[in-house]
């Protein structure tokens, strides 16, 4: 049986690239994908570094090619956090579907959530994306309780209580609310009785 690493014992990977890195530390990746400078050529498993870069949460996709010289260039495209949550006073990165990201960088204008087990929820207000410039539009911050439901702040100092149950049927409705003239005189739209609207002119509390 023919073995590349006995025949060509000398050939080594020279150089490790990751190309568009932003957020993560590439020595990190490097320890966590098993991969160093001076490993033999031959012994580079590209179906073992696909299968690790695929179980790094961070990447959101990656592409990588181990050039004739020795050269291993890794692209990587890193998710960009969708917010950042407050659990207790302990603060995480997450994405659109509540998993956290470790990232030791300071991300600037991100929308604050705060509330226990709201990230098992975040996926939900992710799909909002589609409705953002017409509802959520300057939101400043989000504030959640299991079992009661969402509260959302805004910048211009109106507020959206919605219910955990029935989410998207009451983001529908609140569509049809914002449209009509009647919503400029008032601060709150609470929806989370079911089947009730209640409207408040008073100034939002967190």
């Amino acid at each position: 049986k023919l073995n590349f690493i006995d025949l060509f014992p000398q050939k080594r990977i020279t150089e490790i690239n990751f190309l568009n890195l932003k957020y993560l530390d590439k020595n990190n990746l490097m320890n966590y994908l098993d991969i160093y400078l001076n490993q033999n050529y031959w012994s580079f498993s590209s179906k073992k570094l696909k299968n690790n870069l695929k179980n790094i949460n961070e990447i959101n996709n990656f592409e990588f090619v181990l050039h004739p010289s020795g050269i291993l260039d890794i692209f990587i495209y890193e998710k960009y956090p969708f917010m950042i949550w407050n659990n207790n006073n302990s603060y995480n990165y997450i994405d659109k579907k509540g998993r956290i990201l470790n990232y030791n960088f300071s991300f600037k204008n991100l929308t604050a959530m705060y509330g226990k087990n709201a990230d098992k929820y975040v996926s939900e207000i992710a799909e909002l994306d589609k409705y953002k410039t017409s509802i959520l539009q300057n939101l400043k911050k989000i504030y959640f309780i299991e079992d009661v439901g969402w509260s959302f702040f805004l910048s211009n100092e109106k507020c959206f209580l919605i219910p955990v149950k029935n989410f998207e049927k009451s983001i529908k409705i609140l569509r049809k609310i914002k449209v009509l003239e009647i919503y400029k005189n008032y601060k709150s739209i609470d929806l989370r009785t079911e089947g009730r609207i209640y409207l408040s002119k008073k100034q939002c509390s967190d």
